[in-house]
C-alpha cells in the first residue's frame, strides 16, 4: 500500500493550511511553504513508520503523523518572521552603508 502515503501527506497539508491563515506571521511566509512543509512532515513519519514495520492500521502511527504536521505548522510562524526580519534588517543596513560610500 504505498500510495496510501498520501492520505497523511494530505491531512498534514490541510493542518498546514489551516495554521497558515489561523496563526500570525503569514505575511513572512510564501503560501505553500506551511502546507508543504506540514505535509513533509506527515510523509516522514509516515515512511518511518512503515521502515518500522509498523501496519497502516495502526491507529497511534496516524496520530503521530498528524501530530508532527501540526507542530510543524505551529513551529514555522513562531520561527521565519524573526529570522525573515533580522535579515531584512541586515540588508537594509548593507543597502546604505554602500550608498554612502
Amino acid at each position: 500500500m504505498p500510495i496510501l502515503i498520501l492520505v497523511p501527506m494530505v491531512l498534514g497539508a490541510a493542518i498546514g493550511l489551516f495554521a497558515r491563515y489561523a496563526l500570525p506571521g503569514r505575511e513572512w511566509m510564501g503560501l505553500f511553504l506551511s502546507p508543504g512543509a506540514s505535509a513533509a512532515a506527515a510523509g516522514i513519519v509516515w515512511i518511518i513508520g512503515m521502515l518500522a514495520g509498523v501496519g497502516a492500521d495502526a491507529l497511534w502511527l496516524w496520530l503521530v503523523c498528524l501530530a508532527a504536521a501540526t507542530a510543524v505548522a505551529l513551529v514555522l510562524p513562531r520561527l521565519l518572521p524573526r529570522r525573515r526580519e533580522q535579515a531584512d534588517r541586515e540588508y537594509l543596513a548593507a543597502l546604505t552603508a554602500a550608498k554612502r560610500a
